[in-house]
């Protein structure tokens, strides 16, 4: 149990940290408007996968991932002096679609809302 909360403690370190070196230290235009949503640590605190959302379209959504994947050792580097640890980890970036499939979910229910008996205009 203990080492589950160190993790858990750690990894918001870690979104913490990772949101404000995107946000302040990482001059890439290309980045857009990139939201850390939630961190996840392995138990041996060796990797952290980091998932994150963009503001903007599937474009935008390809850039940023290109960003944060070439940005991963930078952003690494930036935790160094922060991050007061054995091991500093190793930092995987994941898209975060849980928006994109609540937006698809309630686009359905609205639909089905939309064409049930009593809203149809006769």
């Amino acid at each position: 149990m203990q080492a589950n909360r160190r993790a858990t403690q750690f990894a918001g370190v870690l979104k913490r940290e990772i949101s404000v070196i995107i946000d302040r230290k990482l001059q890439d235009p290309d980045k857009g408007y990139v939201t850390v949503s939630l961190v996840k640590v392995s138990p041996d605190l060796k990797i952290a996968s980091v998932y994150y959302t963009v503001l903007g379209d599937e474009e935008q959504k390809r850039k940023s991932a290109a960003v944060l994947k070439r940005s991963a050792g930078f952003i690494r580097n930036e935790l160094k002096p922060v991050i007061k640890s054995r091991w500093l980890p190793e930092v995987r970036f994941f898209y975060d679609d849980t928006i994109d499939q609540a937006e698809k979910i309630n686009k359905l229910i609205h639909k089905i809302h939309d064409d049930s008996p009593g809203n149809k205009d006769e």
